[in-house]
């Protein structure tokens, strides 16, 4: 219960930066995102013995999804839901968070449309595989670069994640990598 009133705060906190970093007065947006995700997370080798049981497997695909969001110069907000699903692997997971990046290079100092950022992300993950289903806060970082054609902003970045985790023990989750794509329309 702690650990989800923490998740909480920082939600929280973090909705509180965005509003005082005046993201919300700024442009519109969004989007689609595709990419390849690297999930280490728990699963059964052979679903008819239990003794195949890895909790560190390794599996990657594809994850895709939508996002909504708000920018200015210097920062942007977004909402994001995604979602993973690897049959061969028997893995699967909806990831919805909330990230703040913060655009280093901007093009209002340097006059240009090319824009590398670097940003905080929390939010929440359920997984399923057979005979595992769990759920839990997820929170990390990300990086990249923006580039700006009119109303339309290409990105490429790498997202990184950690599973919170209720119990640390006993936990089928524990980390995921995604190098993604997206192209997002401003409004």
């Amino acid at each position: 219960m702690i650990k989800k009133m923490t998740a909480g705060v920082l939600v929280i906190a973090l909705s509180s930066s965005i509003y005082a970093a005046n993201v919300t007065v700024g442009t519109g947006f969004v989007g689609l995102e595709v990419g390849n995700t690297t999930l280490q997370a728990a699963r059964y080798m052979d679903i008819w013995d239990g003794d195949t049981y890895n909790p560190f497997y390794e599996g990657s695909g594809v994850e895709f999804g939508i996002k909504l969001g708000s920018q200015n110069e210097e920062w942007r907000a977004s909402f994001i839901l995604d979602y993973y699903d690897n049959e061969d692997e028997d893995q699967n997971y909806e990831k919805g968070l909330v990230t703040l990046d913060y655009f280093v290079l901007n093009s209002q100092s340097y006059d240009t449309n090319i824009k590398p950022y670097l940003g905080l992300n929390i939010g929440y993950l359920a997984y399923e595989s057979t005979f595992i289903d769990e759920g839990d806060f997820v929170y990390g970082g990300q990086a990249g670069l923006v580039v700006n054609m009119d109303n339309i902003d290409l990105d490429l970045s790498y997202r990184y994640s950690l599973y919170y985790g209720s119990n640390e023990d006993t936990s089928t989750v524990d980390e995921m990598g995604s190098i993604m794509f997206g192209i997002n329309y401003l409004f």
